[in-house]
């Protein structure tokens, strides 16, 4: 009983670790119109110099409208802008 206890918790534990969102950092000196595409599509902005905290969820894409750069959100890791594109 104890080890199935143990072994639930750890899957619990990961499944809770890797479905957490990425923050979304705009490292540039303009603004953009992105969109977040997961269950629905979200359209929406973020600010020169701006983090949007969990902004990005895990397996959602983020395109920035203006300049078409896209990616596909892995993990928790911060997706970052800079100078036009994103990369995580």
């Amino acid at each position: 009983m104890r080890k199935l206890f143990i072994i639930v918790f750890i899957i619990t534990l990961f499944i809770g670790v890797t479905v957490f969102p990425a923050d979304l950092v705009n490292k540039d000196s303009r603004s953009y119109s992105i969109e977040v595409s997961s269950v629905g599509t979200l359209h929406t902005s973020i600010s020169s110099n701006t983090t949007i905290i969990s902004g990005a969820p895990n397996g959602s894409t983020i395109k920035i409208k203006e300049t078409g750069s896209t990616i596909t959100v892995d993990g928790d890791n911060p997706v970052i802008i800079q100078d036009g594109k994103v990369s995580q």
